[in-house]
């Protein structure tokens, strides 16, 4: 859209006022969100599963099969 054409939804939209705060509802916010992160803060750390730590070395593995075929099509060493 270029700057001389006007769509009147923005413009009405643009006139809207914005939201007014509310001293009671941030403070109810911020005490959940501050409850929230003590909570997760005293949580013990989930150890990784084997899973976890085996799948980088499957992908390692198989992209370097994938990299040893290719070079082998490519150079002719059928």
């Amino acid at each position: 859209m270029t700057p001389e054409q006007s769509d009147p939804l923005l413009a009405s939209l643009a006139e809207l006022a914005g939201p007014k705060p509310v001293a009671a509802r941030d403070a109810r916010v911020r005490a959940r969100c501050h409850t929230a992160m003590r909570s997760a803060a005293a949580r013990p750390q989930a150890r990784p599963r084997a899973i976890d730590r085996l799948l980088p070395l499957a992908l390692a593995l198989y992209a370097s099969a994938v990299v040893f075929e290719a070079l082998r099509v490519f150079s002719g060493l059928n």
